[in-house]
């Protein structure tokens, strides 16, 4: 279980509980505005996600207010492509979530926009490794939203957004933090989520718990 103190002790970081879901979907609603309703997660897929696999259920409190929260499964590494809904078992993730699976794969992560830029996304990747080092995992898989590619998705192939990604021609309000976290690229996903922001498409990505473990698919 996860529960520390950080940053002059403003924040507290910990293992979600059932009292929190509620809080939970609140974050959820304010960080993705442009979602739409089918893939937004509210209270009860928190309290199910808690129940099948509590160790990868996090959030982030402030005076006993929950600021962010991040959710995930257990499972192996991913060998096909898929749709958020497919990979999240239509976001129950009861059906997807592999007991001895190797990898956390980490489906939702948001922060209040009031308390962005503090680094809280990076302290809860942080934490994931952690629970990965705990459980014998060998890391995290994400699907990472391209928010910043439906401004030009007439102009260019996710291909070539990633590419003016790899070669810092511009940054994507999600991806680039991912990257900084150490988040490796896999291959793009195609028509992942239902969002005209990330021009419906996301990056699947590794980041693994040492150096041996991109090895070990």
């Amino acid at each position: 279980m996860i529960h520390k103190f950080f940053l002059d002790n403003q924040f507290l970081i910990r293992t979600a509980s059932p009292e929190d879901a509620v809080q939970m979907e609140f974050v959820q609603a304010q960080c993705y505005p442009t979602l739409h309703k089918s893939e937004i997660l509210d209270r009860n897929h928190f309290l199910n996600h808690i129940k099948v696999f509590l160790e990868g259920q996090i959030v982030i409190e402030k005076e006993e207010k929950i600021i962010a929260s991040a959710s995930a499964f257990r499972c192996n590494f991913p060998k096909h492509d898929s749709t958020f809904l497919e990979e999240t078992d239509n976001l129950w993730i009861t059906n997807v979530h592999i007991a001895d699976g190797d990898w956390m794969y980490g489906i939702d992560m948001g922060v209040l926009p009031e308390y962005r830029g503090l680094g809280l996304s990076t302290e809860m990747y942080k934490a994931r490794t952690e629970v990965c080092r705990k459980l014998g995992l060998k890391g995290q898989i994400i699907a990472g939203m391209t928010i910043g590619y439906g401004k030009v998705k007439d102009k260019m192939t996710i291909e070539e957004y990633c590419e003016a990604l790899r070669n810092n021609e511009f940054t994507d309000p999600t991806i680039t933090p991912q990257r900084k976290a150490g988040f490796r690229w896999i291959r793009p996903l195609y028509n992942y989520i239902n969002d005209p922001e990330a021009g419906y498409a996301s990056m699947l990505m590794y980041l693994p718990v040492d150096e041996t473990s991109h090895n070990k698919f």
